[in-house]
C-alpha cells in the first residue's frame, strides 16, 4: 500500500537532461520535466541518510541502484484533483491546434483493441485497432484525471503545460577554489509550479511521517512535503497495464509493450563510484503493457 505525499518547492526547480556540457560545444540543456521517479526516491534516500544513516540503513541501501522501498509517482494536483499520465493505447480525434489550456478539456476517448490475426497481415505478434470517424491520435503524452481513468469514454484532459512555467536561468562554472572560470557561462531553463499545483508521489513506507522539508532537483532546492488523503488502487486484474513511472528496459517489458511514446534518455551521477552512470532508455509514464509490472495500474 502506498502513502502519498504532495510536494510543493519554494522556488523554481530545475531537472536537466543528460547532455554533455563542455566550454565551446554546448552551454545549455533540455529540460527534463516531470523529474524522473528515481530522482525523487534519491531526495528520500538523502532525507533517511541524514536523518539517521543506520536506523534507515535498509531503506537507503547505499551504494545499490534501487532503495529499499517502492515509490510511485510523479503525479501533478490541482485544486483537488489528482492527475496521471494518460494512456498511449487510448485515442481521440486529432485537434487541429494543439495548445496549452487552463481548464479540464473534455475529451471522448478511443480505446483500441486487440484484433484477430489475419485482419491485417503483418509481422508483428499482436495487433490493436482504435476506429473513428477522422485521423486519430494517441492522447499519451498528456494527462488524465485519475478519477476518469476507470470505465469513461469522456475524460478530463490536461497538457503538461498546464501545470508548470519556465524561467531562464544563466549560471557560472567555479574553478575548485571558487572562482569564476573564464568562458563559462551556461543557460538553464527552471520550472515553476502554476498556482494551485503541486507534485505527488507515493511511498510504500510510513518512515516519512506527515510532513517534512525535500532537496530535489540539480541545484537542491528545497520545499515541503505533506500527506495526502489518496488512495491509489493497483489494481492485478486486467488485460491492459499502464505504467505511472519511468519503466527501465529490460527483456520483460520489451516482449511486453502494446503502445508507448518517445523512449527516454537518462543517465546521472553515481555518489558511491563518484562517476557517470551508464545511459539507460525507459519507456515513458503512460506505456501500455499486455502484463503487470511494477508501478503499473491495470486499464480497460
Amino acid at each position: 500500500m502506498f502513502n502519498f505525499y504532495s510536494f510543493q518547492p519554494n522556488d523554481t526547480i530545475f531537472f536537466r537532461g543528460s547532455e554533455p556540457m563542455s566550454m565551446g560545444e554546448h552551454h545549455d540543456s533540455t529540460l527534463n520535466f516531470p523529474p524522473p521517479i528515481h530522482t525523487i526516491a534519491g531526495a528520500i534516500r538523502t532525507y533517511f541518510f541524514k536523518k539517521d544513516k543506520a536506523k534507515y540503513e535498509k531503506l537507503i541501501n547505499l551504494g545499490k541502484e534501487k532503495p529499499g522501498f517502492n515509490i510511485v509517482g510523479p503525479f501533478f494536483k490541482l485544486d483537488d484533483k489528482i492527475y496521471v499520465p494518460a494512456p498511449y493505447l487510448w485515442f481521440r480525434e486529432k485537434q487541429k491546434y494543439k495548445e496549452s489550456i487552463d481548464k479540464d478539456e473534455k475529451v471522448k476517448v478511443i480505446k483500441a483493441k486487440r484484433i484477430k490475426k489475419g485482419i491485417i497481415k503483418s509481422s508483428a505478434k499482436d495487433m490493436y485497432w482504435a476506429k473513428g470517424n477522422s485521423e486519430l491520435e494517441s492522447i499519451g503524452g498528456s494527462w488524465i484525471a485519475y478519477d476518469d481513468l476507470m470505465g469513461k469514454e469522456v475524460v478530463n484532459l490536461r497538457t503538461i503545460e498546464d501545470f508548470y512555467e519556465t524561467e531562464p536561468r544563466v549560471g557560472i562554472a567555479l574553478n575548485p577554489n571558487r572562482s569564476v572560470r573564464t568562458h563559462h557561462i551556461y543557460s538553464f531553463t527552471h520550472c515553476r509550479l502554476k498556482k494551485g499545483v503541486s507534485l505527488i508521489f507515493g511511498i510504500d513506507v510510513k518512515d516519512l511521517g506527515d510532513e517534512g522539508v525535500l532537496f530535489l532537483g540539480a541545484e537542491q532546492r528545497f520545499g515541503w512535503y505533506k500527506r495526502e488523503n489518496f488512495d491509489l488502487d493497483l489494481n492485478e486484474q486486467g488485460n491492459y497495464f499502464m505504467s505511472l513511472s519511468l519503466i527501465s528496459g529490460s527483456k520483460e517489458a520489451n516482449e511486453s509493450v502494446v503502445a508507448t511514446g518517445k523512449i527516454v534518455y537518462l543517465g546521472g551521477w553515481d555518489l558511491s563510484k563518484g562517476f557517470h552512470k551508464p545511459m539507460k532508455g525507459y519507456f515513458p509514464a503512460g506505456t501500455v503493457f499486455n502484463k503487470k509490472l511494477d508501478n503499473c495500474i491495470a486499464i480497460d
